[in-house]
């Protein structure tokens, strides 16, 4: 179950480094909106870390033996 919210998240976190990339060359980019992409992006990829600790720390649980 973690592996999958952490592939839904990076996948959303490239989708929005993307559309960060295709605002940000439109000729009247709104930056506002660009503000709010890059909030988001960063709420991602806090996110991220934390999914990323909780599988480590899954891992190093099941390699110490202790279930």
């Amino acid at each position: 179950m973690p592996q999958e919210r952490l592939d839904a998240l990076q996948r959303k976190h490239s989708m929005l480094s993307a559309l960060i990339e295709r605002e940000e060359n439109l000729p009247s980019a709104n930056d506002s909106y660009i503000r709010q992409l890059k909030r988001q992006k960063l709420m991602i990829k806090d996110i991220l870390a934390g999914v990323r600790d909780d599988l480590m720390g899954e891992v190093n649980h099941r390699a110490s033996g202790t279930a």
